[in-house]
């Protein structure tokens, strides 16, 4: 976990990522005397609702003021509450007639400041009321003491459905009941592989977690875990972990929320702030997949971002609300699902039913229905012929090229191509009673496929795009159907084509020691000679010339000096391998 900060005053810090927030939503309101984001298009006769807190765990809550979610958010130091002074100004900062709803985490510092606010503005006439977010299961009822759960990533669904419903003008006492039950049916297990570091504070005295420890229950202000755990389990077991202490029905301490088979949840994964996102996608399929299947459970809505962190701390939540013990489910979906343009709320579609355009078993089938294809008249038996000693070429070859690659790169070249040989090899001898298998243009398809999905790599790339142009050529150009033209200038044509298109997609050229420095003189002679023994010659000249030229693209560049010669690049030796293979076949 890093230590390092790009900025290290969490004053300055503060007011910056605020000042961040408001610049990506014009329509927010930041007062910078008071540290509080509120909505400019909020109206008198909406229940405004804010939340806020300690800074330190963005998004929350000020990426969340905006329509159909916060109205306001009150931001305090990193990790310390705001002000009572600071929450009483953020009120009336954004005026209403129907009262003001504030969503509150449990903690200390948060509650007394908050309910000291709400007392103030009730004493001059404002109607006040708090939504308490409690969520955590990891600390049980006799840990919890007077204090209770904390309030962890369930806050930001209260802010969302609550803001939501309050959007939409329900009365005060509706938001009200709306978002109790949401905060009395949410449960939120959390899970970490290290602190975070607060920016600023000392390095020297930092504490991390051993590499092999993570802990079960790991606060968002870097309070210890209630767990333990080493070594670090598996993603499966860590998840199916979080899921036990937030659905088991078999602690009393811990099964705040009552939780059956058949029920209706929203799931919810967050991301504490230094999980990678594809991890994160990860594991809340992980938890969907473990709910369903052991726990008899349906997610109806999924959420998967960063939406209350703990800075840049290693580890990730998840919260469920059981939507089935409730008697707002509707609305609770219909809130949640309305779409907002706070900046970092994730919008949720609700489920729709859809059917994919294709069947992907069906995807490549018809590649070879819709063009018609020309007439090129070269015997079956020299098609055959100079593509099986092309392929035996390479396979003769095959050690020497793979010695080499491994002296100049990572020793794959050789493997690479003599796979593609061997698989062309197959085509042939399986289509042997096939003609039409054997005609030109159904055997470049076959060798475009060949070079995807049994080629790979660098080299399978720039032969697919060589082939694949090249085919598009003989079906595709013109002068490929037309009758007077011999079969010799329409294959030239496409070969032609095929490095053109090439050229436009590698900056290889002649002595940068690829292949390219035996296609290009190769297709060139072919375009001028028309001779294919002639350009077989061109080729193996140019092939033995990558001996004097230094590497400039590829894995070899970063080979350090050889004094002498080189050996040939081992790309460049292959192309030169299979022209001679076609051009002096047997």
């Amino acid at each position: 976990m890093s230590t390092k900060h790009l900025f290290n005053e969490t004053d300055e810090l503060v007011l910056k990522s605020l000042e961040g927030v408001q610049a990506s939503r014009s329509a927010s309101i930041l007062s910078h005397r008071f540290k509080v984001l509120y909505n400019g298009t909020h109206s008198a006769d909406r229940v405004a609702v804010l939340s806020g807190g300690g800074s330190g765990h963005e998004p929350a809550h000020a990426g969340f003021v905006g329509d159909n979610m916060l109205t306001g958010a009150i931001c305090g130091p990193v990790f310390a509450s705001p002000s009572a002074k600071q929450v009483e100004a953020g009120c009336k900062l954004v005026p209403s007639d129907k009262g003001h709803i504030l969503v509150v985490t449990n903690y200390t510092g948060d509650m007394l400041h908050f309910g000291l606010a709400a007392e103030k503005l009730k004493s001059q006439g404002h109607k006040v009321g708090i939504i308490k977010s409690a969520d955590d299961v990891a600390v049980d009822r006799k840990s919890g003491g007077l204090v209770g759960r904390r309030g962890l990533a369930g806050t930001v669904l209260l802010d969302k459905i609550v803001g939501g419903a309050a959007w939409d003008k329900l009365s005060f006492d509706e938001c009200m009941a709306i978002g109790t039950e949401v905060a009395e049916n949410t449960a939120t297990a959390s899970i970490g592989l290290d602190y975070c570091h607060v920016p600023g504070r000392s390095v020297e005295n930092h504490v991390s977690l051993d590499q092999n420890e993570c802990q079960f229950g790991l606060g968002i202000h870097n309070e210890p875990g209630v767990k333990t755990i080493n070594p670090v389990p598996a993603p499966e077991s860590m998840v199916d972990t979080l899921l036990k202490y937030l659905v088991s029905q078999d602690d009393p301490e811990r099964s705040f929320v009552k939780f059956k088979e058949g029920d209706e949840v929203i799931l919810l994964a967050n991301n504490l702030g230094g999980i990678s996102t594809i991890e994160m996608r990860a594991a809340v399929q992980l938890a969907r997949e473990q709910l369903e299947k052991t726990h008899k459970i349906k997610s109806v809505r999924v959420l998967c971002g960063t939406f209350m962190s703990s800075l840049n701390a290693p580890g990730f939540s998840i919260t469920l609300v059981n939507l089935s013990n409730g008697s707002h489910s509707k609305n609770v979906l219909k809130y949640l699902d309305a779409v907002s343009d706070a900046p970092a709320w994730v919008n949720v579609a609700p489920p729709t039913s859809v059917k994919p355009f294709i069947n992907e078993d069906k995807i490549f089938d018809d590649e070879t229905s819709n063009i018609k294809a020309p007439t090129l008249d070269i015997p079956e038996q020299t098609v055959v012929a100079a593509l099986t000693q092309a392929s035996q070429n390479i396979i003769k070859a095959e050690p020497q090229l793979t010695a080499w690659d491994t002296e100049m790169g990572d020793g794959d070249c050789g493997h690479t191509i003599e796979h593609g040989c061997r698989a062309l090899l197959e085509y042939l001898n399986k289509n042997k009673s096939d003609p039409k298998a054997l005609e030109i243009i159904p055997i470049v398809r076959a060798v475009v496929h060949i070079t995807e999905e049994d080629m790979g790599g660098t080299l399978g790339a720039i032969f697919g795009i060589f082939f694949a142009s090249f085919l598009n050529a003989l079906l595709l150009d013109p002068l490929s159907h037309k009758t007077d033209v011999n079969v010799t200038d329409k294959l030239v044509n496409a070969a032609n084509t095929g490095l053109e298109s090439l050229m436009n997609h590698t900056p290889a050229r002649p002595g940068d020691r690829t292949v390219m420095d035996v296609l290009i003189p190769y297709v060139q002679s072919l375009v001028s000679t028309k001779d294919i023994k002639e350009a077989a010659l061109k080729a193996k000249q140019a092939a033995e010339g990558t001996k004097k030229i230094k590497p400039r693209l590829g894995r070899a560049v970063y080979v350090g000096e050889k004094d002498g010669e080189l050996p040939p690049d081992p790309g460049a030796w292959a192309v030169y391998e299979l022209v001679d293979g076609f051009a002096n076949h047997k």
